[in-house]
């Protein structure tokens, strides 16, 4: 097994495509791991609507950033108390029972852990669990690239000392604004593994339990270890400008209708429209407001632009929004809108 060193690099966008990279680009290993970390972030899975699933006004305003992976799944959220694997594998001919195997990629994860004298198991079809509460959250991709060859990736979640409170609270989307028709997660009991650890008297930080997970892996497996080069990290930030654009994390091609409503001292404002190929469609604004332009000029700005609040307010940054609604400004219309 090759074991892929952690760069200290904790941009999501460069970690998440640096998975894609390894299956676009590392043939010669049939089976190769990885352990990362990323700064304050939710990972959305490849067929989920970020609307449906984020409280993304919470997150702009906490510098939490919004990403999706190449695999299916629930969202997750990321912080530095948390730990990330991937295990990538070649699958040949007669191979495909591993697909959807996940004991058989976390069974290392787990054995790493009783090590530590924590009673980890893998519970339901994906969640690695430690007394009821769920501290892992898995997913799997199935992925031919372009030389022809077909591999799996499993990457899973590992809560160590994770801000539980940011956790709930971005995750934490508001289901009246949005109808879709996306794949929903599915919300456990969470748990982190630190204070289980406290309990056995063995704490340590999670830079230190990276290190007993990665260690014990490159034993138990008798790893080879590789530092990506610098021309891989360059290719890696190439692949990151994707992940980093908002037509992939949310979406081009998710269809759904938006709404949201919010009472200000100069009146209320709504706002209804359809989303559809990650553009609005058939915006309405409606209202006890006054102004004095009409708002079927403001509504038809709105039409054509992507569902993204920082193109949105690019788009209307030239545009005296009071002179449609009286008392309003950019900021707190573009507000409503996430």
């Amino acid at each position: 097994m090759l074991f892929i060193k952690n760069l200290n690099i904790f941009n999501p966008y460069f970690n998440l495509a640096s998975e894609e990279y390894v299956l676009e680009n590392f043939n010669r290993h049939d089976n190769i791991f990885m352990l990362w970390r990323n700064e304050p972030s939710v990972i959305l899975g490849a067929n989920q609507n970020a609307y449906a699933e984020i409280n993304l006004d919470y997150a702009e305003k906490n510098n939490i950033k919004i990403v999706r992976r190449l695999s299916g799944g629930g969202c997750v959220f990321h912080d530095f108390g948390n730990i990330n694997f991937s295990f990538f594998e070649i699958i040949g001919e007669g191979d495909d029972g591993r697909i959807l195997n996940f004991e058989h990629f976390v069974k290392p994860v787990v054995n790493a852990l009783k090590k530590l004298g924590l009673n980890a198991e893998l519970k339901g079809r994906n969640d690695l669990l430690i007394d009821g509460a769920k501290f892992s959250g898995n997913a799997q991709r199935v992925y031919k690239n372009s030389a022809g060859i077909k591999k799996i990736m499993h990457h899973g979640t590992i809560l160590f000392d994770s801000d539980m409170g940011r956790l709930a609270q971005v995750l934490n989307a508001d289901e009246d604004k949005i109808k879709s028709k996306s794949i929903k997660s599915v919300r456990s009991r969470v748990t982190n593994i630190r204070p289980h650890l406290k309990d056995s008297g063995k704490d340590m930080p999670p830079e230190e339990f990276l290190r007993c997970l990665e260690d014990y892996i490159v034993r138990e497996k008798n790893c080879e270890l590789y530092d990506f080069s610098a021309d891989d990290v360059k290719n890696i930030e190439l692949t990151a400008q994707k992940y980093a654009s908002p037509e992939f994390i949310f979406g081009s091609k998710l269809k759904y209708e938006f709404a949201n409503k919010k009472r200000f001292d100069f009146g209320t404002v709504e706002i209804k429209f359809n989303v559809k190929d990650y553009k609005i469609c058939s915006a309405k604004i409606h209202g006890d407001f006054f102004g004095e332009l009409d708002i079927k000029e403001l509504e038809g700005s709105l039409n054509g632009l992507a569902h993204d609040i920082n193109m949105i307010r690019d788009a209307l940054g030239g545009k005296d929004i009071e002179k449609y609604i009286k008392g309003c400004d950019l900021e707190k219309f573009t507000g409503i809108i996430i």
